[in-house]
């Protein structure tokens, strides 16, 4: 059984709302608590509106590239878990993007049992 204190909340920043919603209820069903944005502008708003503690982030997003936000997120919350999603996997990209400093990086389609490791490990750290 989960303690609350398990409970993480995970932005879920992807602009492709099939992918999105496939997350949050997966999410959902770990017992954690997603809430979506579908653009950079969007994800902006609810990080700065909300405690969260982990963020799935796209890197391709329609307003432009996800690791763009990174850095405002990081402002924010230093020490912010940041997982981040692509289906253009490139060893450019992982660089750039690892060069940010992130959590754990993942190619799409997402390995949901890669992921639930992931955050059960983050969830557990996070005591």
């Amino acid at each position: 059984q989960k303690g609350s204190e398990d409970i993480m909340n995970i932005l879920v920043v992807e602009d492709e709302a099939i992918i999105a919603e496939a997350l949050i209820l997966k999410l959902n069903s770990w017992d954690q608590h997603a809430v979506a944005a579908a653009s950079i502008k969007e994800a902006a708003e609810k990080f700065m509106e909300q405690h969260i503690d982990l963020v799935l982030l796209d890197i391709m997003l329609p307003d432009g590239f996800g690791y763009e936000l990174i850095p405002q997120f990081r402002e924010k919350q230093p020490n912010i878990n940041i997982i981040t999603m692509t289906g253009h996997n490139t060893p450019e990209l992982e660089r750039t993007v690892r060069g940010f400093g992130i959590t754990y990086y993942m190619a799409k389609p997402v390995n949901h049992d890669e992921l639930k490791t992931i955050i059960d490990h983050i969830a557990s750290k996070q005591q």
